[in-house]
């Protein structure tokens, strides 16, 4: 994981194999040949007892010190990380998440009773005579990563190493008093750890399972046993403050029928587990791999008072008041009780029993999951401050926190999954949300990390903070508000969240802010369109182009007209759910307005470009993101309500602009098809580029939309194959995207992407 730093880091089925379909190809045939991947099977022993199915079409990945990627292993809300880079054989780990964890060598795999040395995986450096296991491959589902290796003595034993997270959500809850026991659950801060031994010989076999690593332990207290509440005599192995770079501690735990402390070699500290496997046989045990830290000084929430108590800590530190409560907890509710192992299987479950998906757009789906929960946060405020919770996520390695326009697309599966949390966070968008000339507008962000003296800084340089914004000098030299769009963001994003949870009085609450973000909008508005003409700036700020185009005069931008309308549309439709109708229509003169400005540029070009502006030269061109402010409000049921002739006009078009913005050289669909040029684009700074997450969403679109007005094309579009050729072998997980010159573009463990979650909807 140390490559993460410079680029910021139930029913239990039988296993007869695992196979790896070949991966299909782009549905358009602009774009280069499709990634293909061999096939492999497991041998046919019977699976071990309580083994998480995974699904069969996901892709397996081969494993070796050539491998680029890291394998990203995360706790929802709970900061514990253990992220693998098989790479430089090492594990980036923490208890206050992937920008603040320290890198160790794990050593993890067996040492058969017959020879000293042992056969491990690519998670630790060797030493003595050890080896890598030999055919070391790697499958990532939603929940659960599969490590798979054989030994190289000829032996016959084969390896299968899982790290399960029990994360499943909490559907319909939107308080966590509501749903507190399913919340533990998601956020206990430990990761299941699933060891099965299968011996494919004819004779018996025995040795040891190690699994640990070179951190400091402490000589006092390092390995203590205990009975959980629920029976089980444990041993717990913890590793020295010091390990960790917050001052928590990361610990191992496992029942005493299988695993003992072992410290009798300083590069593999931790547990062992002394096995024998009759012929034909597989052995399985689980233990626990863990942090704990009850800080209250890892997160400052600067809007609570008194200001003495503002500073947080991580709310499972509320759930639990010791290091062997959680060890008790998850062990107690392993497969009984709450049945921990079930919540992870319910997750790989929705691939398992979806019949459409393409093995890529599967495993973007786990892999995009798993870079929003490194992301999150969820902290507890102290009694002194009044209680209660915060939730926020990092706008990847850019630390911004909760992003509003990153929102607009991880909000999609906060208000399926964990719609406590997601109201959380709008909350605090709520609260800081400001003013210009025009009006009231909600930040770009809430806040970000800042170091001593306050101001904003990189992530893991400094504490996590709400403040009014980091999205401003001097920790973005030219940034801009985006008042406009994140006014939409916002106004769409309540609409979903209603829509699915009917909570009104959050509603009337925020209702007045709507209606005044709305009026905002107005005042900013084209008098001829009603589209932005002022404070036109949009989240398309990673370049110079016509999709950022900021400035006064730079108007008439299509894709965030169509933002605003659907905008407009969707705070008419929050009044009427609050039976406030006093200023419904006016929003709904306000949308058709620029409906119909829309409907006459495509009379007018027999296509909607990018925008109308001369500001910059490609605002003549396509872009497939037009349509972006269509999804909400057609999840809500009120792009019916719309100029229905522009929705036709969109549809007809979009098969024409995807294949206008798909490039061969290199294989990509990028965001403008055509490039930009001029004063604006000194330093390369007018690339085209592509982020996967908005061109996934633009799939979604069109089939959900488009199809309904004539885009048979638009039929279920498989638009992941970039992000997955991209991501398979990328070493900071999760990259939303690079430019037409191959750079890369610098959002990494970016929690946008997890709108691929809307590939299981089953509207789409």
């Amino acid at each position: 994981m140390r490559h993460l730093r410079p680029l910021l880091a139930c029913t239990f089925l039988c296993i007869t194999g695992l196979v790896l379909l070949c991966s299909q190809g782009l549905s358009f045939s602009s774009v280069a040949a499709s990634v293909h991947t061999a096939m492999i099977a497991e041998g046919h022993l019977p699976p071990p007892a309580n083994s998480i199915v995974l699904d069969s079409r996901l892709p397996v990945q081969t494993v070796s010190s050539q491998s680029n990627f890291s394998n990203v292993n995360a706790k929802f809300g709970s900061r514990f990380d253990f992220t693998i880079s098989p790479g430089d054989a090492s594990v980036q780990s923490g208890t206050d998440g992937i920008f603040h964890d320290n890198k160790a060598s794990y050593m993890v795999g067996v040492i058969p009773a017959d020879q000293q040395r042992a056969f491990v995986f690519h998670m630790g450096r060797l030493s003595r005579s050890d080896t890598y296991v030999k055919n070391e491959q790697l499958i990532q589902g939603m929940d659960t990563t599969r490590w798979l290796g054989d030994t190289t003595d000829g032996q016959g034993l084969h390896l299968v190493v899982d790290f399960i997270d029990s994360f499943a959500g909490e559907p319909g809850c939107i308080a966590i008093a509501d749903c507190a026991d399913a919340v533990k659950d998601d956020t206990v801060p430990v990761l299941i750890v699933g060891v099965s031994l299968q011996n494919k010989s004819m004779h018996p076999l025995k040795g040891t399972f190690i699994f640990g690593s070179n951190r400091k332990y402490s000589a006092n207290n390092t390995c203590v046993q205990h009975i959980t509440q629920g029976g089980t005599p444990v041993r717990v192995f913890s590793y020295d403050p010091a390990s960790d770079a917050s001052g928590g501690t990361l610990f191992l735990a496992g029942d005493q029928a299988h695993w003992r402390c072992d410290t009798s070699a300083s590069d593999r500290v931790g547990l062992a587990w002394s096995y024998q496997i009759p012929v034909k046989s597989t052995s399985t045990a689980y233990l626990l791999l863990g942090g704990w830290n009850p800080s209250q000084h890892l997160f400052v929430n600067s809007t609570l008072s008194p200001a003495s108590c503002q500073s947080e800590g991580l709310y499972a530190a509320q759930e639990w008041s010791s290091q062997d409560e959680v060890v008790d907890f998850a062990i107690d509710n392993l497969s009984t009780h709450d049945n921990l192992l079930a919540r992870a299987q319910q997750m790989e479950n929705y691939l398992i029993h979806n019949t459409v998906l393409t093995p890529e757009q599967r495993w973007v789906i786990g892999n995009t999951l798993r870079s929003y929960k490194v992301s999150s946060w969820l902290l507890g405020r102290r009694a002194c401050a009044g209680g209660g919770y915060d939730a926020t996520v990092y706008e990847g390695s850019y630390a911004f926190l909760t992003t509003v326009d990153v929102m607009h697309e991880y909000g999609y599966f906060e208000i399926t999954r964990v719609p406590w949390f997601f109201k959380a966070a709008l909350s605090t968008v709520f609260k800081n949300a400001t003013s210009d000339a025009f009006g009231v507008y909600f930040q770009h962000d809430q806040g970000g990390d800042v170091d001593a003296v306050g101001d904003c800084t990189d992530p893991g340089k400094g504490i996590p903070t709400f403040r009014s914004t980091c999205y401003a000098p001097p920790r973005i030299s030219i940034a801009v508000p985006m008042p406009t769009e994140e006014n939409d963001d916002v106004a769409l994003l309540l609409a979903y969240y209603e829509h699915i949870n009917d909570d009104i009085p959050f509603l009337q609450r925020h209702l007045a802010q709507i209606e005044a973000a709305m009026q905002h909008n107005l005042r900013v508005g084209d008098p001829n369109t009603g589209i932005a003409y002022k404070d036109t700036a949009t989240t398309f700020d990673a370049a110079s182009d016509c999709l950022h185009n900021e400035g006064d005069g730079a108007g008439n931008l299509y894709y965030q007209g169509l933002k605003e309308a659907t905008g407009y549309r969707a705070a008419a439709y929050l009044d009427s759910l609050a039976h406030s109708t006093r200023n419904s229509n006016r929003w709904l003169s306000a949308a058709a307005k620029i409906e119909d400005a829309m409907v006459r540029e495509y009379n007018t070009h027999s296509f909607i470009p990018v925008a109308s502006s001369t500001t910059f030269n490609n605002c003549s061109g396509r872009s497939i993101t037009l349509g972006e402010g269509l999804f909400y409000l057609h999840l809500v049921g009120q792009d019916g309500t719309m100029n229905q002739q522009l929705l036709y006009d969109l549809a007809q078009q979009y098969p024409t602009d995807l294949d206008a913005s798909t490039l061969s050289s290199p294989a990509m669909i990028v965001l403008t098809s055509s490039a930009a040029t001029g004063p604006q684009c000194s330093a390369n700074h007018c690339r085209r580029y592509s982020w996967f997450s908005k061109i996934i969403l633009s799939g979604i679109v069109a089939d959900i939309v488009y199809t309904k007005y004539g885009c048979t094309f638009c039929t279920r579009l498989d638009l992941v194959q970039s992000a997955y050729r991209y991501n398979v072998d990328f070493s900071a997980n999760f990259a939303d995207g690079f430019h037409d010159d191959l750079s890369d573009w610098s959002g990494h463990i970016y929690p946008r992407g997890i709108i691929s979650w809307a590939l299981l909807d089953p509207r789409y």
